[in-house]
């Protein structure tokens, strides 16, 4: 189901008193609930056409237009799950394909399109199989290949009063290069992708609580893009979307 998503780059001098501000309304999510600081790490490979087709549309304001990613979340282990993940956005509205294997397994999907390698339920394998040949058409279309490895720990939120609102801060986001799938769990070699910020995003389906706004005025910042992959791309390989967003906000 679409939704509208909303971005913010938030100084992380703010974290704790957003933080606060928020939690009279907000609970955290089952996820961040299970870790022992209440933050999970997601991690993800995102992948583009040799011409970085897909840089390259955010580059210029394309309206409608695709991600595509390989994520996966927290420590690897033989039971690590990751999902082959096209991310849709048409203007405001946000939607995403998911389709859920182990890690392990991969690589042989990817060369075979074995649907049976696919890890999920029974009564989801449809939707999962749709998913999974949605991402193997486009991961052959435009020659996708791994171009950037994104990670950050993520404290999530979600409404107490089941409106579907969503509001997750995203921390410490680091990047580096990428050319296979095999390092998706390892930090080295990373580079901050954002200093001194966190990037804040705000998820519902039809309406924004009243609240949200009024917390939102009281630390006077606004609306941005903030893609990571644009951001990761840029820091992993020449700086210049780092350099440029850190003199916006000197």
């Amino acid at each position: 189901m679409a939704r509208l998503e909303y971005k913010y780059y938030i100084p992380e001098l703010y974290l704790d008193e957003l933080r606060h501000d928020i939690l009279p309304f907000l609970v955290y999510d089952s996820f961040t609930l299970l870790r022992p600081n209440k933050e999970y790490t997601v991690r993800s490979i995102y992948l583009d056409s040799p011409q970085l087709h897909t840089y390259q549309e955010k580059l210029i304001g394309t309206k409608e237009r695709h991600k595509y990613r390989i994520r996966g979340y927290n420590e690897q282990s033989d039971s690590s799950i990751v999902f082959l993940e096209i991310k849709r956005k048409d203007i405001e509205f946000v939607s995403k394909d998911r389709a859920k294997l182990l890690y392990s397994d991969l690589d042989k999907f990817l060369d075979t399109k074995d649907n049976s390698l696919l890890n999920c339920p029974d009564n989801e394998r449809e939707l999962h199989k749709s998913a999974a040949r949605n991402f193997l058409y486009y991961y052959y279309l435009y020659q996708l290949r791994p171009a950037v490895i994104v990670t950050y720990e993520r404290e999530a939120f979600e409404c107490k009063f089941n409106t579907g609102l969503r509001v997750t801060f995203d921390k410490n986001i680091r990047s580096r290069p990428a050319n296979s799938f095999t390092t998706l769990f390892g930090d080295e070699g990373m580079v901050a992708s954002l200093i001194n910020y966190f990037v804040l995003e705000i998820k519902y389906h039809k309406i924004v609580p009243g609240w949200l706004p009024k917390v939102m005025s009281k630390y006077n910042v606004f609306r941005d893009s903030a893609s990571k992959y644009m951001m990761s791309i840029d820091a992993s390989y020449n700086h210049n979307y780092l350099n440029s967003l850190n003199n916006l906000y000197i």
